[in-house]
């Protein structure tokens, strides 16, 4: 009776680890689809400009109760942007906008932390840009071209959709 006991023990283990290798071996369908979608934005991609390096934190909703602009949603980018010129060097949300597929444009929506300020040479600038866009909006690019810049002082990023 030992003896047929240790070999149903053995088998069971041996199935037991050769399900647990396919299972662990073969990838999640869900898990690939993440990997490509994040690889696909340029979210946290370091951009530079005249040494002016610029870089998108992230893309995502912004809960606020007193928002209220019907078929909108708030959505929030911090940026981090850095001076390696030997002047300073003033920048805004204002700076900024987003851009649909379809290629209209979308200004920054104003908000009290928005950011705005002259960086001193060698220095860094770390702030919000908001955006009201459409509901269940996708495929956005965020384009840097201040008012008064020539065309060819544009920077662009494609950021996708916002995460909740």
């Amino acid at each position: 009776m030992k003896k047929y006991q240790k070999a149903i023990i053995a088998t069971a283990t041996v199935l037991t680890l050769a399900t647990t290798a396919v299972g662990c071996s073969s990838p999640k369908a869900d898990d690939s689809n993440k990997t490509t979608q994040q690889t696909q934005t340029d979210i946290g991609k370091k951009k530079v400009i005249a040494d002016i390096e610029m870089t998108p934190k992230n893309f995502t909703y912004k809960q606020d109760d007193t928002f209220n602009e019907k078929g909108k949603e708030l959505t929030v980018i911090p940026m981090h942007i850095a001076n390696n010129t030997k002047s300073e060097f003033g920048v805004g949300a204002g700076d900024f906008h987003l851009e649909t597929a379809d290629g209209k444009k979308i200004d920054t929506f104003g908000y009290h932390d928005s950011f705005g300020d002259v960086i001193p040479a060698g220095k860094i600038l770390d702030g919000n840009a908001y955006f009201a866009i459409p509901k269940n909006g996708k495929d956005y690019t965020l384009v840097y071209h201040p008012a008064k810049a020539a065309s060819e002082q544009t920077l662009k990023w494609t950021i996708g959709s916002p995460k909740k």
